[in-house]
């Protein structure tokens, strides 16, 4: 079969079939290495997304064009370091076809050993996919001036990889590389789609089966390393210069990062950066224009709920895959929180929420890229009517998961300290297994409830912009309508911080000396007014 865009568009469609199918393995073999078990559910969002992308490409364009689909779609819908290091792979092969018009043995050969040599990307590779991939371009430059089929050329690079993977497994721990297993599946696939064998997928699945025999103890999900405590994720377009500047940054702070783009003719590029830091807020662009800033708690959705054994292995194209009883998983509810305040976003990102900060109106990519879980079900937080509308759009576009159960539930917060309400209400929610789709009617309902019932306790007041002390009362009173027990506070760039925080606790304590003052109080950060928000309880 030519090496075109079909080749790309049904291994794609096979790839986000058999990752979908080996989520929860290679989740397993993530928490093989105490890691935070989430390498498996990260390939299968990537590869569905890619699916779904490549659906509009015409088959018999070039090689070329879907590459660079991927890429685009990477940049704005790959998750996790393992998914940018597909991106990168792309990126990579795309640039050595370079004005190729046709990909012949030579060609090919020329792009595969490009593999780990991507020009607009940078990979933090494992030990194991360095040598994976180095260990196939070694096959194929052993080769000489052999020039066989296409076909040939990449089974045999796909063959050589899966021996790398085989080879880069911890002969004392029996720890398979879950990123290099992924990289390794995409491989797999387009070598069967090039042969329209499906066998070579069930070839792939008992070498799988072989290397995780020989090992049964269950997963442990582990805290992340210290210094690395956020998931950050960017978008950022602008010059190579803009990149530069935040990768150096990014290094002075000890962050680990992966990164794909492409630059254009005239120097104008993207880029997508997945950023593991302690400090988000100093990963944040100065520079060029800023499409996404994501953020969201490093450690494992299991730390939160319930850790069990499940009686069953895990099988796959009738192999099964692990011999022993896999951790029975945990169906966190997924929250988006929006906020302009960048003082909040830590503090949403620790309550479990994934945190937007200043959401670009043109990302409505990002809000479906996190949207992704199994039960098919997100509650979203907006701040304000941007943010809201976005929502709007996006939920009215999205499948819904199960009859009547919207894919998107959005809240009716409509400032910072709602989505705090919201976030903290809602983000620590669980379904126990069996969950999945099954848990979506059941799950939607607890974050409708939840979400209603804390926006419905606290009640949210903006402070005068002038420090007036007796604006500032008539706002507190404003916010102790339900009776104002607890309050938080959200203090503005624009506001003098020290003396607002001094004049809202002075004013609290004349409301009641006989008690101590539950306040609360970020620097906030936002444009526009301080917000107060009281609560009865």
């Amino acid at each position: 079969m030519e090496l075109n865009a079909a080749v790309i568009i049904e291994a794609c469609r096979a790839g986000a079939e058999e990752a979908a199918r080996l989520a929860p393995f290679l989740d397993d073999l993530d928490g093989w290495d105490g890691a935070d078990c989430d390498t498996g559910t990260n390939a299968a969002a990537t590869m569905a997304a890619l699916a779904a992308a490549m659906d509009s490409l015409e088959p018999r364009a070039h090689l070329r064009v879907a590459l660079e689909a991927g890429v685009e779609t990477i940049i704005r819908r790959g998750i996790g370091h393992s998914g940018l290091a597909l991106g990168a792979l792309f990126e990579a092969w795309a640039g050595a076809l370079a004005d190729e018009h046709q990909v012949t043995s030579l060609a090919a050969r020329r792009m595969l050993a490009a593999s780990l040599t991507p020009v607009a990307s940078s990979i933090d590779w494992s030990d194991a996919l360095v040598e994976m991939l180095s260990g196939a371009v070694r096959e194929l430059v052993d080769m000489g001036d052999t020039l066989p089929e296409v076909e040939d050329v990449f089974s045999r690079f796909s063959s050589q990889a899966q021996i790398g993977l085989i080879e880069a497994t911890n002969e004392s721990t029996g720890r398979i590389d879950p990123g290099g297993a992924f990289i390794a599946l995409v491989l797999a696939c387009i070598d069967a789609a090039m042969r329209d064998d499906a066998g070579i997928l069930q070839s792939f699945t008992a070498m799988l089966a072989d290397l995780a025999e020989r090992h049964s103890r269950a997963p442990e999900a582990a805290s992340p390393p210290p210094g690395r405590d956020f998931t950050v994720d960017i978008i950022l377009e602008g010059t190579e210069d803009d990149l530069r500047g935040l990768l150096v940054r990014l290094g002075g702070l000890g962050a680990r990062l992966s990164y794909v783009g492409r630059v254009d003719l005239f120097g104008m590029g993207e880029w997508r950066l997945h950023v593991d830091t302690s400090a988000p807020l100093a990963a944040h662009p100065t520079s060029g224009q800023v499409i996404r800033f994501q953020v969201s708690d490093a450690r494992p959705d299991a730390q939160i709920g319930i850790d069990e054994l499940a009686d069953e292995g895990l099988s796959h194209r009738g192999v099964r895959l692990l011999q022993r009883r896999p951790m029975r998983r945990v169906e966190r509810a997924r929250v988006i929180a929006c906020t302009r305040a960048p003082g909040l976003v830590e503090e949403l990102a620790r309550a479990g929420a994934v945190v937007f900060l200043n959401l670009n109106s043109s990302d409505a990519a990002g809000i479906v890229s996190a949207a992704s879980s199994r039960t098919g079900v997100t509650l979203v937080a907006p701040c304000d009517e941007a943010s809201a509308a976005l929502v709007g759009t996006v939920a009215s576009v999205l499948p819904a998961p199960a009859p009547g159960v919207p894919a998107i539930l959005r809240a009716a917060s409509s400032d910072d300290l709602g989505v705090l309400a919201v976030a903290r209400a809602c983000a620590p929610l669980f379904v126990p297994q069996p969950g999945g789709l099954a848990a979506a009617p059941t799950l939607a309902r607890m974050l409708r409830d939840g979400a209603h019932d804390a926006l419905s306790t606290w009640t949210t007041a903006q402070l005068p912009l002038d420090g007036d002390p007796e604006g500032i009362a008539e706002a507190l009173a404003e916010a102790a309508r339900g009776g104002g027990q607890s309050w938080r506070l959200l203090v503005s760039r624009d506001d003098d911080g020290p003396y607002t925080v001094a004049t809202v606790r002075q004013l609290l304590s004349t409301r009641d000396a006989s008690s101590s003052i539950d306040l609360e109080t970020w620097d906030g950060g936002q444009s526009g007014p301080s917000l107060v928000a009281g609560c009865p309880l």
